[in-house]
């Protein structure tokens, strides 16, 4: 085919739509995991000096640090999530398995996640 052809075959689709946002979106994501995970490195390398489960449990019982360690958890697999996604749009051609796919990793990022979160809660109220 021609360039002038594939070129005007090119104008004549419609636009993509919404690309702009996710990437956006991404980006502040990968933004926060990293001042997360800063935080959660200095708190474990620096002020916790040793790491037995009832330290790191009675500092995981405080408020602020049981919040930024939720919202770890669900920037971590919200990233998840989405970096998968591209995989399978990448690789996976056909729209079934496409769907069931993306299906697939929506449910396990929520799954886990949830589990996550639950885990969190348990130490922060003192019940594990």
């Amino acid at each position: 085919m021609p360039e002038q052809d594939t070129r005007r075959a090119t104008r004549r689709l419609p636009p993509g739509g919404g690309g702009a946002e996710e990437f956006i979106a991404v980006r502040w994501n990968s933004l926060a995991l990293v001042v997360l995970y800063a935080w959660l490195l200095t708190a474990l390398v620096l002020l916790l000096p040793d790491l037995s489960h009832a330290r790191v449990s009675g500092w995981l019982a405080h408020p602020l640090n049981t919040l930024l360690m939720l919202l770890l958890i669900a920037e971590s697999f919200r990233h998840v999530k989405y970096g998968l996604d591209e995989l399978i749009d990448d690789y996976l051609h056909a729209p079934l398995g496409r769907a069931v796919a993306k299906a697939a990793n929506k449910t396990a990022c929520i799954v886990a996640g949830v589990f996550g979160v639950l885990s969190v809660l348990r130490i922060a109220f003192g019940t594990a």
